[in-house]
């Protein structure tokens, strides 16, 4: 028989509490883009965020981005991404026969919430069609066929 079960139940229930509120301050999301690649020779990259590049079957640019906030609420999320268009990627036809993805902020401030800064990690994966091989780690091209 344990001398002290008022001890035990009180560490188990402060340990569930704390683990509601670390899980409830942990935002996590994911948005999608395709890019058509019509007549496109080079792909370009100039994003803020880090990301990877990987060939796939597809016969168009698929991006996808995982964004975990922590310390945010939900409500500070869905401000970033919908109307503040903080983590949107945009494609820019300009230059003839190239596409460049580009972050639409390209400086984006530290966000904060209740006084403290909130730490985010981006993970940006971009898939390009099997036809495109790396010339460097910012340009793509079509292989010649």
């Amino acid at each position: 028989m344990h001398r002290f079960p008022f001890l035990h139940l009180a560490c188990l229930l402060s340990g569930m509490l704390l683990a509601q509120v670390t899980l409830r301050a942990q935002i996590h999301d994911q948005l999608h883009w395709v890019f058509p690649l019509d007549s496109v020779a080079e792909v370009r990259f100039d994003l803020v965020d880090p990301f990877e590049v990987a060939n796939w079957e597809g016969n168009q640019v698929m991006v996808t981005s995982e964004i975990t906030v922590y310390n945010a609420s939900k409500g500070i999320m869905h401000f970033f991404i919908e109307e503040n268009k903080r983590y949107d990627i945009v494609a820019d036809t300009l230059q003839p026969k190239v596409l460049t993805l580009e972050s639409y902020q390209s400086r984006r401030a530290p966000i904060q919430s209740k006084g403290e800064t909130c730490y985010e990690q981006i993970q940006v994966k971009i898939f390009l069609p099997t036809s495109f091989a790396p010339v460097d780690g910012q340009l793509w091209r079509r292989k010649e066929e």
